[in-house]
């Protein structure tokens, strides 16, 4: 939700399961806690995305994570 407030989407879960409250299976194969799965986020990228806007997520994403 404050990656949204700040104009940046990102997704819980993978594309063709998104919306659904099951961790990730590929996640839990992979031995990651089923709670830890659930927190996990999904980031997309495109060929219009630049280093500019990557490197802003990035801080972002740190500025949130630290705060906690």
């Amino acid at each position: 939700m404050k990656l949204d407030q700040k104009g940046i989407a990102v997704s819980s879960g993978s594309a063709c399961a998104s919306g659904g409250s099951v961790p990730s299976p590929i996640l839990i194969s992979m031995g990651v806690e089923a709670s830890l799965a659930k927190s996990a986020i999904r980031i997309s990228l495109g060929v219009a995305n630049t280093k500019v806007e990557v490197l802003e997520f990035i801080n972002q994403l740190k500025a949130l994570v630290y705060q906690a």
